[in-house]
């Protein structure tokens, strides 16, 4: 515990330090068409967490005995500062992602060498030459299942805390104190940047955002505990286990891959279709989305961890998380289909905003008109038959208005009147 907590306060201090520092080197998220928050916000999450595990785990030999899997983990990390920064193409992100995962799976001898007893009738379902290449599918799609969940607030890391606390449980069980040590300083780094990113009451957005080299970090992360307690004979978990703990990341994932692909559209292209947008497009706050989603995962990790800990067979664990995951996409699909006007309004692009509009008619143009004090008359001699035009006035701030007709712009400044 004392390895948690000392992450936790190692993690705040380099996550209020890189803040300050974010502007200066432009790792900051700006606000676009498809991320409604206000002003820039530091992307520093992945590298203060990172930084905090190796503080705390340097010393105690961790990194060491792990060194494979903080390779890996620097490589994502430098990726996806990269990322934050400069935006990659797809394709070099999804190789960097395998590249990662492999180095873990190969020189770490971090790779799924069965799948359990899923099918009672053939045994243990050993993978044999499939092993790797199946360890690297898997990862690379664990790794963005939490990178396409960090769409709101505290959400992926959120999630990733109810995978750790699962995985913590078992491994301390088990006696599996390397791995714990390790699921500790995460889970005590994850909560030192949540106290930035979550939406406590009174404040209105997040303080700091995870970023793509820590929603990568934690995706790793995940992978690579689970796959170090799930095999060899004194596993803490059978294989079908660590499902329930990734549930809503990677039914989100599955589901939002089908629909893209059921429409002929690439399963790389960007939309605002995930759970968490439904959500909030049904009017719920970020804060309630949050709860609502944590809410889930949580109940799927806690029955992951009451079926394995009470001795349920891995094909029927595994045949109550497909009966989820088949209610999930249909619910799913199925709202998008009868809400279609929701997908329409949730993809299309957002209009700039102004402070204020003033739409004008034929009859107040004609006559004049006054916005804060500063009168604005139509000019002696204009034609007439332009009347039929609407003139938008766009208050800048209180000295300034700009009109604004099809042809041309005015700006009258502050002054007893403007003519047009």
């Amino acid at each position: 515990m004392l390895t948690g907590m000392l992450a936790l306060v190692v993690t705040t201090i380099l996550v209020e330090v890189a803040r300050r520092l974010a502007p200066a080197i432009g790792l900051v998220d700006s606000p676009t068409d498809r991320k409604s928050h206000n002003g820039d916000v530091p992307l520093v999450g992945g590298i203060a967490i990172f930084g905090g595990l190796l503080v705390m785990l340097g010393p105690q030999g961790i990194i060491a005995e792990h060194w494979q899997f903080f390779a890996a983990a620097s490589l994502l990390v430098a990726v996806g500062i990269w990322d934050d920064a400069a935006g990659i193409p797809p394709i070099a992100r999804i190789t960097c992602q395998a590249g990662a995962v492999l180095f873990v799976a190969i020189p770490g001898n971090a790779y799924l060498v069965d799948l359990g007893t899923i099918l009672p009738a053939l045994g243990t379902i050993k993978l044999g030459w499939f092993a790797i290449p199946f360890t690297v599918f898997a990862g690379v799609g664990i790794i963005n299942a939490f990178n396409l969940s960090d769409g709101v607030d505290g959400l992926c890391g959120t999630f990733t805390l109810v995978a750790l606390i699962g995985l913590g449980i078992l491994a301390a069980l088990a006696g599996k104190q390397s791995e714990l040590l390790l699921i500790l300083a995460l889970s005590g780094g994850l909560i030192g940047f949540l106290i930035f990113n979550i939406r406590f009451p009174g404040r209105k957005q997040a303080k700091a955002f995870l970023g793509d080299a820590g929603s990568y970090l934690l995706g790793l992360s995940v992978l690579y505990v689970s796959v170090r307690l799930c095999q060899g004979s004194d596993r803490a978990m059978p294989p079908v286990t660590a499902l329930w703990f990734c549930m809503i990341p990677l039914l989100d994932t599955v589901g939002m891959i089908f629909r893209r692909v059921s429409r002929g559209i690439s399963p790389f292209t960007a939309d605002r279709e995930h759970i968490h947008h439904i959500f909030l497009l049904a009017k719920f706050s970020v804060t309630a989305t949050w709860l609502g989603l944590v809410g889930v995962a949580a109940a799927g990790m806690l029955f992951g961890l009451f079926a394995t800990l009470n001795g349920f067979s891995e094909s029927l664990i595994l045949a109550m998380f497909l009966s989820a995951s088949v209610i999930y996409i249909f619910t799913i699909n199925r709202t998008w289909q009868k809400l279609s006007f929701l997908s329409r309004s949730i993809n299309r692009r957002s209009e700039t905003k102004v402070d204020r509009r003033i739409i004008i008619d034929r009859r107040k143009r004609d006559q004049g008109f006054t916005i804060n004090g500063i009168r604005v008359e139509r000019r002696s001699g204009a034609d007439r038959r332009q009347g039929h035009r609407r003139i938008v006035a766009n208050q800048i701030d209180r000295e300034s208005i700009v009109i604004k007709t099809n042809t041309r712009s005015t700006e009258a400044s502050d002054k007893p009147a403007a003519r047009l």
